[in-house]
């Protein structure tokens, strides 16, 4: 069962359409249409992306929901961090996660820019930022460790 989960999980990795972070197919990626979000610039290390702002993300006032925020910054700081680690392909682990609200993301697209701006052996310090127009609406600290894929399975 093991070896069947890992064997999708790397056919879903490859060959992902150019200016695209992800393919379809992973349900909670799917929820936020990840596969439609366009890569504008990556570096080990760093990503930005334009991001689509689903209906099903928004709350009762039109903004989207703070649940829904953590899952882009997940997302978004889970490249970036993997982008940084040389080696065997791997799983990045969400350990800790910091947001500061400033403004409400209420448009589609918006945009999310992450960095890694610490490394220690296995553990990345990623921030990230999402910008509502030019507006810094949401700042993130995110702590994420790189796990090898035999390790997660």
């Amino acid at each position: 069962m093991a070896d069947e989960k890992m064997k999708e999980l790397l056919e879903w990795r490859e060959n992902v359409p150019s200016g695209r972070l992800l393919n379809p197919g992973l349900p909670p990626f799917d929820l936020l249409n990840a596969s439609e979000w366009s890569v504008i610039d990556q570096a080990p290390g760093k990503l930005e992306l334009m991001c689509d702002l689903p209906e099903v993300t928004l709350n009762p006032a039109g903004q989207l929901f703070g649940g829904f925020t953590a899952a882009y910054v997940d997302i978004a700081s889970l490249y970036a961090a993997q982008s940084d680690v040389d080696g065997t392909p791997g799983f990045q682990s969400t350990i800790n996660m910091r947001l500061d609200y400033f403004e409400a993301i209420t448009e589609s697209p918006f945009r999310i820019s992450s960095e890694v701006i610490h490394r220690r052996g296995e553990t990345r310090l990623v921030g990230c930022k999402m910008y509502q127009g030019e507006a810094l609406a949401v700042y993130v600290l995110t702590t994420m460790r790189h796990q090898p894929l035999s390790e997660v399975f």
